[in-house]
């Protein structure tokens, strides 16, 4: 048993290096999402609003996206302990990052009752690309999973100690918080719950009065979440703009068909498109533009070990259950994924790689226990297989750091929003320098996108109060004008804004006629990670 919890222990260490190693500085930069949520924080923590003046709202406004409140209030609880620092948006995440690792352990050997099972699930959580990836970042799906995790080990705990009610309402009420953390959970944790007590059945026909109460409990706790759903118009807008009736494609198949039928078709198959090997084993993570050369959301060697578990799982006998709820928590949890507009999107379905992971633990145990139970003769056999499967994985994270640490930030700069925070420290510099300070976020290295979360970073590094910024914000005439302070983020008409005076403008080449602009009058150019020209600053 102490060696046991040792192994776990180091796993659990391990799983803590690579969450918050260097977390400060990468990803290089905070994206909008973690700027948005970052300053919210601050702005609640100090004035018990959001920056746009909304009393401890029940969803963000952010940049017209509508969050979930749970990892804004979670970042504000990290403001008051750590203080101010732009890297305390990723500590939540990390955190839940490090409890998935221990949730997995319980998790599983509650369900599939094999400690070692339990640890290889814990060894592969720890070091999976998508489980460090998204950790490191401000998602708030991670914590959705680990109450999960843990409100699973208590129901199972309960179907295994029927006399011990406690179990129930613990797993409950762990299933109930999970539901606030993301708006998918709010759809999925139900779902699950539902399917739990169908495959678990007959293990809870003597407690019916004890379930029956139980209920009644999650019902009262999550009734608060489901008013906010059914009244705020906020949630509404959220469901529609994220739905995949707003793929384009789609759209365009609804003007020559059937509407619903075309909906039908098109979410089948791009749910199916969720499972596809080379999106979960090659390229699911986007790390570089290389093509092949990318990284899966599961490392490509786990393969062989998913497709040898999968196998054991279904020789089994007397799991007939437990493969049942595995192949459910699987199926359900990628419907976030394939119901959205994009073609593809794991934070959305991280719980189902969660699954993958395990079921690649039951792979390599049942690899290692043929291995070790061959004849002695073969006893450096034995050690070479072991060795080559540690050296094929050690080989994998090796690739998988170096994309993550050097390709990732000079090949997706844009992705994650660089260079946006130096460009807001130096108009911050300029700032009495100038009558006003117009940017354009309008970029792109391929094609122009619009910076969303512009007066975030503005208001952010330009160290500019919640407060203040709360009375000064609004909504100008210009196309998409938003003002506070000196600031003023528009699209740029440079036919009519050339002739201002004393006024920084600051756009890409998708705004500014560049090379038709003098070049006195250009100060400063700012740069992508890849020393690609982003931005330049004209003075005026």
């Amino acid at each position: 048993m102490k060696k046991r919890y040792l192994i776990l222990l180091v796993i659990i260490v391990l799983g803590i290096f690579l969450r918050f190693f260097k977390l400060q500085y990468f990803p290089v930069q905070l994206n909008h999402d973690e700027i948005s949520q970052l300053y919210d924080a601050i702005s609640i923590a100090q004035t018990g609003k959001d920056i746009y003046g909304n009393f401890l709202p029940t969803m963000f406004q952010s940049v017209n996206d509508f969050k979930s409140p749970f990892y804004t209030y979670a970042t504000t609880l990290t403001y008051f302990i750590l203080g101010d620092h732009e890297w305390i948006i990723r500590i939540p995440g990390a955190i839940f990052g490090v409890l998935i690792i221990i949730a997995s352990y319980l998790f599983v050997l509650r369900l599939l009752r094999n400690y070692k099972i339990a640890l290889l699930s814990s060894f592969l959580i720890s070091t999976s690309p998508s489980e460090i990836f998204f950790s490191r970042k401000s998602f708030e799906n991670g914590a959705g999973i680990f109450f999960m995790l843990i409100a699973f080990y208590f129901l199972l705990s309960f179907i295994e100690k029927q006399k011990i009610i406690r179990f129930l309402y613990l797993g409950i009420t762990f299933m109930a918080v999970g539901m606030y953390t993301y708006f998918s959970h709010a759809m999925i944790i139900p779902l699950m719950l539902g399917v739990f007590i169908l495959i678990f059945r007959k293990s809870l026909t003597g407690s019916k009065k004890k379930i029956i109460f139980v209920l009644l409990y999650w019902i009262l706790l999550i009734t608060p979440l489901f008013v906010v759903i059914l009244t705020n118009p906020a949630s509404r807008y959220r469901s529609q703009t994220v739905f995949i009736t707003q793929d384009m494609n789609l759209v365009k198949r609804m003007e020559h068909t059937n509407k619903y039928k075309a909906i039908l078709d098109f979410s089948f198959n791009r749910y199916l498109d969720q499972f596809n090997p080379a999106f979960i084993f090659g390229n699911g993570l986007a790390f570089t533009n290389q093509g092949p050369l990318d990284m899966g959301l599961l490392f490509f060697i786990q393969l062989p070990f998913l497709i040898l578990g999968v196998i054991y799982l279904i020789k089994l006998e007397n799991f007939h259950k437990e493969r049942r709820f595995i192949l459910a928590w699987i199926l359900v949890g990628m419907l976030p994924s394939g119901l959205t507009f994009e073609t593809h999107s794991p934070h959305r379905s991280i719980m189902v790689f969660t699954m993958l992971n395990i079921i690649t633990a039951v792979g390599l145990y049942a690899s290692f226990r043929k291995i070790m139970r061959t004849q002695i003769k073969f006893a450096l056999i034995k050690k070479f297989s072991l060795l080559f499967l540690i050296a094929l994985f050690i080989t994998n994270n090796i690739y998988f750091i170096h994309l993550y640490y050097v390709n990732f930030p000079y090949e997706k700069s844009q992705e994650i929003h660089y260079p946006f925070k130096q460009v807001a420290q130096f108009a911050r510099s300029k700032r009495d320098e100038v009558d006003q300070i117009i940017f354009d976020p309008l970029f792109g290295e391929t094609a122009p996108v619009i910076g969303t979360a512009t007066h975030y970073y503005l208001a952010y590094y330009g160290n500019f109060p919640p407060a203040k910024f709360q009375k000064e914000y609004r909504l100008g005439t210009r196309e998409r004008e938003v003002l506070f302070d000196k600031f003023s983020i528009r699209k740029i008409d440079w036919r009519k804004d050339k002739d201002l005076k004393n006024v920084l403008i600051i756009g890409s080449i998708w705004s500014l006629p560049i090379d038709s602009i003098s070049k006195d009058k250009i100060i400063k150019t700012f740069y992508y990670y890849n020393k690609q020209p982003a931005f330049y600053v004209v003075k005026l």
